[in-house]
């Protein structure tokens, strides 16, 4: 009777444990896009509380209607950023009915407000 109920309290710490993890690459994401689009060389490392292991990429793209040639990126065009995890499962019993690891990650894009020198 006890190890369902601790199942279920375990299963609902870890998927707090992950929602947490999500709403942070999320966060991570939008604020590292934003200090792409202004240019800020901060926005190339990961802010303080991104979990431990996260990666951040960014790819640029020439908007058609921004007159920029191809490849050349200025003000008008997008960039985006991309934040990866990957969480590792706190509680054995939950990772051996979920797996060992979930994947986490979000994209954010916002559109280049100066010469992007640090960027792309």
């Amino acid at each position: 009777m006890l190890l369902p109920l601790l199942l279920i309290l375990f299963a609902i710490i870890e998927l707090g444990v992950v929602m947490f993890d999500k709403v942070t690459v999320v966060h991570d994401a939008r604020e590292a896009a934003r200090l792409a689009a202004v240019n800020d060389p901060s926005g190339l490392t990961l802010m303080a509380d991104a979990p431990a292991g996260s990666t951040v990429t960014f790819t640029c793209a020439t908007d058609p209607n921004s007159g920029n040639p191809v490849g050349q990126y200025n003000v008008g065009d997008k960039i985006t950023a991309h934040v990866t995890y990957t969480h590792s499962f706190v509680f054995p019993m939950i990772s051996a009915l979920l797996g060992d690891t979930i994947n986490l990650s979000s994209n954010a894009t916002f559109r280049l407000e100066g010469q992007p020198t640090a960027y792309c």
